[in-house]
């Protein structure tokens, strides 16, 4: 079916402006980061009309006050942030999460499809199929199981449980399906072990899987909120996503510098996205069940 000029240009019109809505909230929250709690709350009242906010949104003046209370203290917020502190708990959690999960799931997912082992396709469909249950049904489970650990307020608590994601198994070894077991069969000829053909046939192949399966688990683990939120109580040992809540509470009425806080809290999951958008793009076509 031929696509007129007129319908793509409708087409066009009608996809830019989804993408100004989509757009228009995150760009509010990059600007009125780099304006004054006193310039956030004046400058929103007694508006006239659309244009008349869109040209309060400019701030006035620009400055970089919030994000240097965050980091190095010094005015209102003083040093009672601990952003720093948080970060780094987000990203220790969020790398060591990453790692572990492609090192477990590529394994568990050579072992489904590669090793047939007594029962192996029974316990994988019995693990998905209790995938498919509510995460907030684990949850109790989940804390009762890290308070006798003693890991609450423990990083532990936030590394070990979600290693092992099911998901991540199932769309590794849909992906090894592809690869033609004569590969596996000509090393094992030249004496290779099932752990040499895993490392040196295998994981070289399945490298823009791994890549994925990596940049979808540090965004989860960054991105996580429920789970931190009920196991960390201690400021100390919280993530910067779940502990922009404290900091709500810390900040109170200074609006510009809660947004500034969240605009830090978004900056590595974007950079991860700009380094690596390919694969994300490749990761949602794997996801829909499409090979490219």
């Amino acid at each position: 079916m031929t696509i007129s000029k007129t319908e793509r240009w409708i087409a066009f019109a009608f996809l830019t402006a989804l993408a100004l809505v989509w757009l228009f909230p995150l760009a509010w929250m990059i600007i009125n980061a780099f304006r004054t709690d006193a310039n956030f709350i004046t400058s929103y009242t007694g508006i006239n009309g659309p244009l008349d906010y869109l040209s309060r949104m400019i701030p006035r003046p620009f400055t970089l006050i919030n994000f240097k209370e965050m980091f190095v203290g010094g005015g209102a917020a003083n040093t009672t942030s601990k952003i720093d502190v948080m970060l780094k708990n987000s990203f220790i959690v969020s790398i060591s999460v990453t790692l572990m999960t492609v090192l477990l799931t590529s394994l568990a997912a050579y072992a489904y499809e590669r090793l047939h082992f007594p029962g192996g396709d029974t316990l994988f469909w019995a693990l998905m199929y209790m995938s498919m249950f509510p995460n907030v049904v684990s949850i109790l489970p989940l804390f009762k199981i890290a308070n006798s650990l003693g890991w609450v307020n423990n990083l532990n608590a936030l590394i070990w449980p979600g290693l092992a994601g099911v998901f991540n198994i199932f769309l590794l070894r849909n992906f090894l399906k592809g690869i033609p077991k004569e590969f596996d069969e000509a090393a094992r000829i030249d004496g290779a072990s099932s752990f040499q053909v895993y490392w040196r046939v295998i994981v070289p192949i399945m490298t823009p899987a791994l890549i994925i399966v990596g940049l979808f688990s540090f965004n989860g683990s960054w991105n996580d909120f429920v789970w931190p939120t009920i196991v960390m109580t201690d400021a100390d040992r919280q993530t910067l996503t779940a502990g922009l809540r404290l900091l709500q509470g810390q900040y109170e009425q200074k609006w510009s510098h809660m947004i500034a806080s969240c605009i830090v809290s978004m900056i590595p999951p974007f950079l991860m996205y700009l380094l690596a958008q390919r694969y994300f793009l490749k990761g949602i076509a794997i996801q829909a069940g499409v090979k490219g």
